[in-house]
């Protein structure tokens, strides 16, 4: 059975990374491998955009990886983008098992709120399980509560139940 690994990019509260942990534990029914490699960044840095860029951080993960049995989802709290797109939530390389969760846009909203400690809790949660969704080859869902949406701003990241649809609960489960 494939296990989760979760490595933490950059400093996070200990308290959120424990319910991350767990979230994805009890949703995925998987072992979690916590890592904490907090790590410079720079490589990825487009000093243009002033945001980091989330395929080269994905590809280093590829690069670093040795358990080939395993999934990544690596989290941090810098602004990232990927080309064709202002900025990413996350980004999923499902060949390689490996995904990127950036939580900096969830703790900032575009109205430049902090979002409050439960709130960005649901917020990373919710984007952590959209990314390892598509790690257990799920696409992205029509859904407007499902975890599995295309999200483009956080009302719509906060709109989503937390969970997964019957259909994508069905593919998640046959997928396991």
């Amino acid at each position: 059975m494939r296990k989760i690994i979760l490595i933490f990019l950059s400093e996070i509260n200990p308290a959120l990374a424990n319910e991350l942990r767990n979230s994805l534990h009890e949703t995925f029914h998987r072992n979690i491998e916590t890592r904490h490699q907090v790590t410079d960044l720079r490589y990825a840095y487009d000093s243009k955009r002033k945001q980091y860029i989330s395929p080269r951080v994905l590809s280093r993960l590829g690069n670093i990886r040795k358990d080939r049995d395993a999934m990544i989802l690596a989290v941090s709290d810098v602004d990232m983008y990927s080309p064709g797109y202002d900025f990413v939530y996350g980004e999923a390389d499902i060949s390689a098992g490996i995904a990127t969760l950036s939580i900096y846009r969830l703790v900032n909203g575009e109205d430049g709120i902090h979002a409050t400690p439960k709130v960005l809790q649901e917020r990373v949660i919710r984007e952590a399980k959209h990314e390892v969704g598509h790690l257990f080859g799920l696409g992205h869902c029509n859904s407007a509560t499902c975890v599995m949406r295309t999200c483009t701003c956080v009302e719509e990241v906060d709109a989503a139940n937390g969970g997964f649809c019957e259909t994508c609960a069905l593919k998640s489960n046959n997928s396991q």
